[in-house]
């Protein structure tokens, strides 16, 4: 929800050969048999796929890829950024319906528990759903919130606390009163189930609580644990923020952070030393403007001002409302960069056209950087870039993920991009495609209110999963990945997908490449996609194997290979 309409030398190692036969599919239970060319095998038992997976699936193939797995030896064997990426399906329901505006968060204690949430209409209206992961992304449980109070839920938010629970804040309303509330949901199983909502504000009357986030005190300091929900109060229209100090069960009353009003779209964050930051759009004029609390959110300063920008908000090919609302996070990890600040958002370029630009901080928000460009396609092509996120993880790598259009010469299809730096926003490596498939914004239902208005992104000891809106099953979907783009070791396979008939071998090269100057253990995992981005339930099809690979440019001092064979229950 919102309220305002506004104007418009690379060194590899030897080549890997693998082969997989592709499956017979069907309805009844299947089994897999995974043989090494080094002689291990191995068999499981897979679970009935359910059938609208398999009207999805036939004729086409899976995709069969290397999934990156820990081992005791040393780093993951990553994806290369020149392959494409396994694109993941989140939300599990079987209707043409919306799904988007999404946000996710991973858990501090365990890097592979990770939170989505999303709007959801799978029943026709307004609700919105999360997801959760426990092998950093690649398999995901899923389910919708109840909030008893109002019919119709919106603009969903999630974080996590320094104990790894999770805490989810969403707008619950009553669309024919115009009465609202927000509310907040905890989890301390890793987001699969939840307590009940607790209220942060609600029924205050001729008034309408909108686009809000929240944040969590993950510092070591005097505010620790406190949770902080930041919003706009229409119709006067202001930033207001409430907190709660007792870890989620009771929020005390909002105060106001704005000095003015025609404003909205806040977003918190807390500082290295536990400040809170609220950053927002301010539209007299247009621009980025930012507030601080040293006191644990109980009061707020005189608001500053982070840049002009020229969009405020707007309409881009497609009728997508687009914002240059601030995606920001803070640098509290007590590196070389602690305390910065960095935020990204998008506006207009030279030549009209929508870019994501970046600005950093080293004195809590009083002076900026200048404004770089992040998209790195040719400048004033026509090509929109929109819907940012921002974070920064636990080793000071600041990432960010946006939706881009550089792909399609009428500006209209879209993918998603990420970047990252690691020396605090000085550098970025090149932007890196994460979707395999481009979206078309127009395509299925749009009664969500078109794209929604933002993604979201989290980062753990060097992968991002960024999750956005895709279009590729013909309707809006919640799609994430899993992203390594400094590994120690990649990985790239040769061809990347393709399809071949039923019964066929499909064969493709892997090629390691070490990156580093001494020799590295690396390990690996097979794992099959279904052709809608759903992980196939018998993953994985081959367990982790250890490859050495030597120092560069010497070869990989160990080889092996292996085969895929996929058959139905009966044999066929």
């Amino acid at each position: 929800m919102t309220g305002r309409r506004g104007k418009k030398n690379k060194r590899k190692g030897n080549a890997m050969k693998n082969y997989a036969l592709l499956p017979v599919l069907a309805a009844a239970a299947m089994t897999a048999l995974a043989t090494w060319g080094v002689g291990l095998a191995g068999e499981a038992a897979l679970s009935p796929l359910p059938q609208e997976q398999v009207e999805e699936a036939y004729p086409r193939v899976p995709t069969v890829f290397l999934e990156p797995h820990p081992g005791p030896a040393g780093p993951s064997l990553q994806r290369s950024t020149t392959a494409g990426w396994v694109n993941i399906l989140i939300n599990k329901d079987a209707t043409q319906q919306v799904q988007n505006e999404q946000q996710v968060a991973v858990n501090p204690l365990d890097p592979d528990n990770l939170v989505a949430v999303w709007r959801d209409f799978r029943f026709g209206y307004r609700r919105v759903g999360y997801g959760y992961s426990f092998d950093g992304g690649l398999t995901w449980g899923e389910g919708l919130f109840e909030e008893p109070t109002w019919p119709w839920h919106s603009d969903p938010g999630v974080t996590v606390d320094a104990d790894g629970n999770f805490h989810a804040v969403i707008l619950s309303y009553n669309q024919s009163a115009n009465t609202n509330g927000l509310f907040i949901f905890t989890s301390t199983d890793g987001g699969v189930t939840w307590g009940d909502p607790v209220t942060v504000v609600n029924g205050v009357p001729n008034v309408f609580e909108d686009k809000e986030l929240m944040a969590c005190d993950r510092t070591d300091g005097p505010h620790s644990g406190n949770l902080y929900v930041a919003w706009t109060r229409f119709y006067t229209t202001r930033i207001l923020m409430a907190r709660s100090i007792d870890g989620g069960q009771s929020f005390l009353d909002p105060i106001q952070v704005s000095d003015g009003t025609g404003v909205q779209w806040p977003v918190p964050l807390v500082g290295t030393d536990g400040e809170v930051y609220v950053a927002w759009v301010d539209y007299s004029p247009d621009r980025i403007a930012l507030d601080v609390s040293y006191d644990g959110g109980a009061t707020f300063g005189t608001d500053k001002v982070v840049t002009d920008v020229e969009l405020g908000d707007g309409y881009i090919n497609g009728d997508i409302w687009i914002f240059s609302y601030p995606a920001m996070d803070a640098d509290i990890t007590g590196g070389q960069y602690d305390g910065r600040l960095y935020v990204a958002y998008a506006d207009y370029g030279p030549s009209w056209d929508v870019d994501i630009f970046f600005r950093y901080s080293t004195d809590g928000g009083t002076n900026w950087s200048a404004a770089h460009r992040l998209n790195d396609d040719p400048v004033a092509n026509g090509c929109d870039q929109f819907h940012p996120w921002l974070t920064v993880d636990e080793t000071g790598t600041v990432s960010v993920v946006w939706l881009d259009r550089r792909n399609d010469p009428y500006n209209l299809w879209m993918d998603c991009y990420v970047t990252q730096s690691t020396n605090g926003g000085l550098d970025w490596c090149p932007n890196v495609r994460v979707s395999t498939v481009s979206s078309d914004p127009t395509a299925g239902q749009l009664d969500a209110g078109l794209l929604g208005e933002y993604i979201g992104l989290a980062a753990v000891e060097g992968r991002m999963n960024p999750v956005w809106t895709d279009t590729r099953r013909g309707h809006q979907d919640v799609f994430t990945s899993r992203l390594f783009l400094n590994a120690d070791v990649t990985v790239e396979l040769t061809p990347d997908t393709t399809t071949v008939p039923q019964g066929e071998v499909l064969g493709y090269d892997v090629t390691i490449e070490n990156q580093t100057a001494e020799p590295k253990t690396v390990w690996g995992r097979a794992i099959v996609l279904m052709p809608d981005g759903s992980p196939y339930q018998g993953n994985p099809v081959v367990e982790p194997k250890a490859v050495q690979a030597g120092t560069p440019p010497d070869d990989i001092i160990y080889e092996s290979s292996f085969e895929v064979e996929i058959v139905s229950a009966d044999g066929r």
